[in-house]
């Protein structure tokens, strides 16, 4: 069976489905002589870092390492010749451990502790309250342990963190397709993520979830290049417009364009934000929110071209609130001095998708 280049990078972009951004709906039911009414893809992945809307926090941001995902698609084409078709996809993204907004542990010292304790807690020496057990007639190691364990509680409380939940989307949308472009709108429910915990642990809203709305614009002039941008409005709890766009080179690595093995898409991003982010507990910041350099390499298994293995690398510079946020990740817990913060991220990731 062999397929145009377009149609199979457009497979391989599916393996994003999970990733809450606007190709969760790039699946284009296939518009080849192997034309199917009704299809779909199973998708299953892990990846390093936790991501919405092309917001990629550092690990100083979100703390953990690992994140587990997984999506089901459906696209039902209302007519042979391709132009109407619904796609709909239900994802499911779970941090492994330890993630949590603005960071921990503070980076608060035994001298700062002492000096901001109101004379309660005597100053150290040489960073240490030992001399305490030399001072004080007849003290043991009580009042060591006790000044030192004060500190270390007092370190160790997260600076308003919150754990990230998990995060699940139900998308629904309806696509119109021609040669050389397609447009799209719909609808996505979002439940936890980064938004649900902005939503009703900071801004102490009754539910972690939010809505939005979209519409998607894409031109694919040639069969190596696309572009797209979506415009997003978000409503239930969290409002606001977020705006993406992404320029995609696309190459067979092995193989043909007829007949490809592995592919390799090149993807610029970026996007950004506004009255969305700026709350009551100041973390966040509207305006650009990330730039993004990506790398995919979709191996197609099997000569069906129906199992597809995609390894992705990207590079993320953050925008104003991924920086805001690692700002006070990274704030010390009394005074207005900030260490410095990173704003640029590694993330990686792989998927496994089934088509059928």
């Amino acid at each position: 069976m062999k397929k145009s280049l377009t149609t199979m990078m457009v497979a391989a972009l599916m393996s994003s489905a999970f990733a809450g951004t606007n190709t969760t709906d790039s699946y284009v039911v296939s518009q080849q002589p192997d034309f199917k009414r009704l299809s779909g893809a199973v998708h299953v992945g892990v990846g390093t870092a936790y991501t919405l809307h092309g917001y990629v926090p550092t690990t100083a941001a979100v703390q953990g390492e690992g994140v587990g995902m997984g999506a089901i698609q459906l696209g039902y084409d209302f007519g042979k010749e391709g132009f109407w078709s619904y796609a709909g996809a239900i994802s499911y993204k779970a941090p492994f451990s330890g993630h949590t907004l603005y960071g921990n542990p503070q980076t608060l010292t035994r001298a700062g502790f002492a000096a901001h304790s109101n004379g309660a807690v005597p100053p150290p020496v040489n960073n240490s309250w030992e001399h305490l057990n030399q001072t004080i007639p007849g003290a043991t190691a009580t009042a060591e342990q006790e000044y030192e364990g004060a500190y270390q509680a007092k370190k160790n409380t997260p600076m308003g963190a919150k754990n990230i939940e998990n995060e699940f989307i139900l998308r629904n949308s309806v696509k119109y397709t021609r040669k050389y472009w397609n447009a799209s709108v719909g609808h996505d429910y979002i439940h936890g993520g980064i938004a649900g915990v902005v939503a009703k642990h900071f801004d102490h809203q009754k539910d972690s979830k939010m809505q939005q709305v979209f519409g998607t614009f894409e031109v694919t002039p040639v069969a190596w290049f696309s572009a797209d941008i979506q415009a997003a409005r978000t409503f239930d709890t969290v409002e606001g417009w977020w705006f993406e766009a992404h320029a995609r080179l696309k190459a067979p690595i092995i193989g043909t364009p007829e007949d490809i093995k592995v592919a390799g898409i090149f993807e610029y991003g970026m996007s950004w934000c506004a009255n969305f982010y700026e709350s009551s507990h100041n973390a966040c910041s509207n305006g650009t929110q990330a730039f993004w350099l990506k790398l995919s390499t979709p191996w197609f298994v099997n000569e069906e071209k129906s199992f597809i293995l995609t390894p992705s690398v990207s590079w993320n510079w953050l925008g104003k609130g991924g920086m805001k946020a690692n700002e006070k990740s990274h704030a010390k817990a009394y005074g207005n001095k900030y260490v410095p913060f990173r704003n640029f991220a590694v993330v990686g990731d792989i998927t496994a998708t089934y088509k059928f």
